[in-house]
């Protein structure tokens, strides 16, 4: 046999097997560069990982499945989770957000979480339990990523890029809360699996359309991701001329290009229709829209200042660095359509921050749960082309690299977040001593929700938009009127309420365990003659530190709990004491002090 026919039969063999004889790791000088191995098409034999590291990057995930089980138990409660789920008792309990509870969230996600919520009665450790619920919600985002990987890129970088998503640590400890987000987010992540998976057909486009729909109706943040990839598909529309190949006569038709306009629309408008007239049938879609769309508007922000202020994030200018990778490598894939998809789907990863924060009021960490595990799976691509490209010129296993990055990764989570270290007892003692204290249908008023189990007295919570809307005069804070109406006995101390609130709380509230109730503290002078005011008439006790006291109150003998009407109250003890407490007198009953804050008597 010839030699000429020896080399020829040699290049056959390996294009068989999607390699060529330049990247066969021979130690040949031959060996490709780094960047000519970016731009090469991933052979099947070096794409796919090998048992190793499959093995590896199990024995992490194990690892992460261990940690959720700390972080899950002890992480700080956010205090969005409590919110959440007070909306959700709400809807467990038949009531009707936007009626009966206020939300300034879509009400998707709440409603499904509610058959669950009920099944579970009331119980302190609830945002643990509900926490637990979401994780196959947490595991499908990482099984997507995995996906959109393996459609776009390889196996390899799919799977690496997976477990580097995973163990970030800001997406990691947001995946473990209880919250729509992470609802949100899978479903975006579906969105961007369907129309990354193939040629833009309307059957694809209604898909997607369909899963943006169920997006709107757990979170109205949706409308920004919806602007982003419309601006990606007109950012791969204008460049697509500069990526090799020709347009199909399909393409240009008429016919399809107005079918590929409508089959997302009827996507889109199905579930958020079924949730209008719910609402509508109600009779309440004017306080919904009110809740979800009106309150989140703070017209008086300048929006060119705020986005010239959030331009000097770095995150910002994504954008650039995005869509010339995404064509570059569209420019070097010989496979058109998915050279389409890479630019549509770096485009959408480049495009999310400046869209972000161009369009949304308040940004917060949670508004990243979508874009993170998509920007690492990208980022993961260099770092695994690398190591296959260290490996053809030193010999190193392909997953050195990317087991490294994970292993610093999962040392950063750890050493950031400890997980050993609790630190939510106090949000656990404030629900349990709020079900100690008081009974079903007695309201408690906190900020925003944190009790769950209990009606607030003031329809409105406390969080940013709502003390803005205060200061500004376009929000009443009658909160003490409503406190006052209500007779409420338990409140939540917060850092979230509006001085006026918090005032009437301090002057009429005092500390009993991990929350406050009616009462007030003074020292009396030295006649032992106390002259104190009472806003909110209900049953009282007068103790000291040391127990019961002896005198009258407004000339009749002190003998055990005693109702208070509203009005100004004369005490008039029998021996001088340093401290004196009148406090409702079903915490006394209860076991609790309110010269021991943050404990119960036992």
């Amino acid at each position: 046999m010839t030699p000429a026919l020896c080399e020829a039969r040699r290049t056959t063999c390996c294009d068989r097997q999607g390699m060529t004889p330049s990247n066969i790791p021979t130690g040949s000088s031959k060996a490709p560069e780094f960047f000519d191995l970016l731009t090469q098409r991933e052979p099947t034999t070096s794409a796919w990982p090998t048992r190793v590291e499959f093995g590896i990057v199990a024995g992490f995930f194990l690892v992460l499945l261990g940690l959720r089980y700390f972080y899950v138990t002890g992480q700080a409660w956010d205090s969005d989770e409590p919110q959440h789920l007070h909306v959700v008792w709400a809807w467990a309990s038949g009531l009707l957000p936007y009626k009966d509870v206020f939300d300034n969230h879509s009400p998707l996600f709440q409603a499904m979480s509610a058959p669950l919520f009920a099944l579970l009665g009331e119980r302190a450790d609830i945002v643990t339990i509900m926490r637990w619920a979401i994780t196959p919600v947490s595991a499908l985002i990482l099984v997507l990523t995995y996906r959109i990987g393996l459609q776009l890129f390889s196996a390899r970088v799919a799977l690496w890029g997976t477990l580097l998503a995973a163990q970030f640590p800001n997406l990691y400890t947001k995946l473990v809360e209880y919250r729509p987000d992470i609802f949100w987010g899978a479903m975006w992540l579906i969105a961007l699996a369907i129309l990354t998976g193939g040629k833009p057909q309307p059957r694809r486009l209604f898909a997607a359309g369909f899963a943006f729909g169920v997006a709107f109706a757990t979170s109205m943040k949706t409308a920004f991701l919806v602007i982003i990839v419309l601006a990606a598909g007109v950012v791969v529309w204008i460049l697509r001329s500069m990526v090799p190949g020709e347009t199909s006569a399909r393409e240009k038709s008429w016919r399809h290009r107005i079918n590929c306009f409508l089959a997302p629309v009827a996507g889109a408008l199905i579930i958020p229709l079924v949730v209008i007239a719910f609402f509508a049938w109600k009779g309440v879609l004017g306080q919904m829209y009110y809740c979800v769309i009106a309150h989140n508007i703070l017209s008086e922000r300048n929006p060119w200042q705020m986005v010239l202020q959030r331009s000097h994030d770095i995150r910002f200018w994504l954008f650039i660095p995005m869509i010339l990778a995404g064509l570059w490598l569209a420019k070097h894939d010989d496979d058109r359509d998915r050279a389409l998809r890479r630019l549509f789907f770096l485009s959408v990863i480049g495009l999310f921050c400046p869209l972000l924060f161009t369009l949304w009021p308040l940004v917060s960490k949670q508004d990243f749960i979508p874009f993170f595990p998509i920007l690492i799976l990208v980022l993961s691509y260099p770092v695994v082309r690398l190591g296959e490209w260290l490996r053809s010129k030193c010999g190193t296993p392909a997953l050195l690299l990317p087991a490294f990055l994970a292993s610093v990764e999962l040392i950063w989570m750890v050493s950031s977040r400890p997980p050993w270290k609790p630190a939510n007892q106090r949000n656990v003692a404030i629900i349990s001593d709020t079900l100690n204290l008081t009974n079903p249908g007695e309201t408690v008023f906190d900020a925003k929700g944190q009790t769950i189990f209990r009606p607030r007295p003031y329809y409105y919570v406390f969080e940013q938009i709502t003390r803005e809307k205060v200061e500004r005069d376009q929000l009443q804070d009658d909160a003490p009127k409503r406190l006052i109406t209500a007779r409420t006995p338990v409140a939540v101390p917060s850092y979230w309420l509006t001085p006026a609130t918090a005032r009437f709380i301090g002057q009429n509230y005092i500390s009993a365990g991990s929350v406050l109730v009616l009462g007030k503290k003074f020292i009396p002078s030295t006649s032992g003659h106390i002259q104190f005011e009472i806003v909110i008439p209900e049953k009282y006790t007068i103790i000291s530190k040391d127990g019961p006291i002896s005198g009258t109150l407004d000339n009749i003998k002190l003998s055990g709990p005693r109702d208070l009407s509203a009005g100004v109250h004369e005490l008039t003890v029998d021996v001088p004491v340093n401290s004196i407490a009148v406090i409702w007198s079903r915490a006394i009953e209860k076991g609790y002090s309110p010269f021991e804050p943050g404990e119960r008597q036992r």
